[in-house]
């Protein structure tokens, strides 16, 4: 996969002090906000969090620590795969973009750390895939640029065939497009999955329809099955 260089245009200023905890930290910024930085678009579609993904589990812990304990933030949600921060009130944070400090993990085919190349290689669409280098640069991938002017969604990673599609109607809301040949992309790895994945999936979401109150077991169970590659 080809990676290039490419202008920050916007939106640094609202982050210096995260992007400043990262490099302190061993950790970077990928994702969304960093998209929203480098859109060739005018007006981009704006982020509603900023991803950080630390490159250990020892940089994890150091990150998380500074901001609980350092910056007095507040655990909103967490599960085995982030853990979304709550700004604490009237300080500067609050101006910020919501932290969610992305957990180390290489499991199979799912990668969230390493180099920002192996990174980014594992990121689903191509306007997501791109990350901060400096106040002034980050990497993307080749077909950043051109999908994301054109707001076209190109898959180029599919862990789940039902997170993916999830995916796609979180971003088709935001006005992104996505041809009929990258959609036949998510039901062709469908029908490529053994039939134990699928029936699980199927029970789980058949559940989610009902009124039964689901485990934590069963929450953390489907959130793996949405991520298996």
């Amino acid at each position: 996969m080809t990676f290039k260089t490419i202008p920050v245009i916007r939106g640094f200023t609202e982050i210096k002090e995260i992007f400043e905890a990262c490099e302190r930290y061993n950790a970077v910024i990928c994702g969304g906000y960093v998209r929203y930085m480098c859109s060739p678009k005018k007006d981009p579609v704006k982020p509603s969090d900023v991803d950080l993904f630390p490159k250990s589990f020892d940089a994890f812990d150091k990150l998380k620590s500074y901001f609980l304990e350092t910056e007095k933030f507040e655990v909103k949600h967490e599960n085995d795969v982030s853990l979304t921060l709550d700004a604490p009130k009237n300080t500067v944070w609050e101006y910020r973009p919501i932290v969610q400090i992305i957990k180390p993990v290489k499991e199979g085919a799912i990668v969230t750390t390493g180099t920002l190349e192996e990174i980014l290689e594992n990121f689903d669409f191509s306007i997501v895939r791109v990350g901060l280098l400096s106040s002034t640069t980050a990497l993307a991938d080749e077909d950043f640029l051109d999908d994301e002017k054109k707001m076209l969604l190109k898959l180029k990673n599919i862990h789940c065939p039902v997170s993916s599609l999830l995916r796609c109607v979180k971003y088709g809301k935001k006005g992104y497009y996505l041809r009929p040949m990258e959609a036949m992309k998510l039901f062709i790895d469908w029908d490529n999955r053994d039939d134990d994945y699928k029936i699980q999936l199927i029970d789980f979401f058949d559940k989610s329809n009902t009124e039964d109150k689901w485990t934590q077991e069963e929450v953390d169970q489907l959130e793996r099955l949405l991520r298996i590659d």
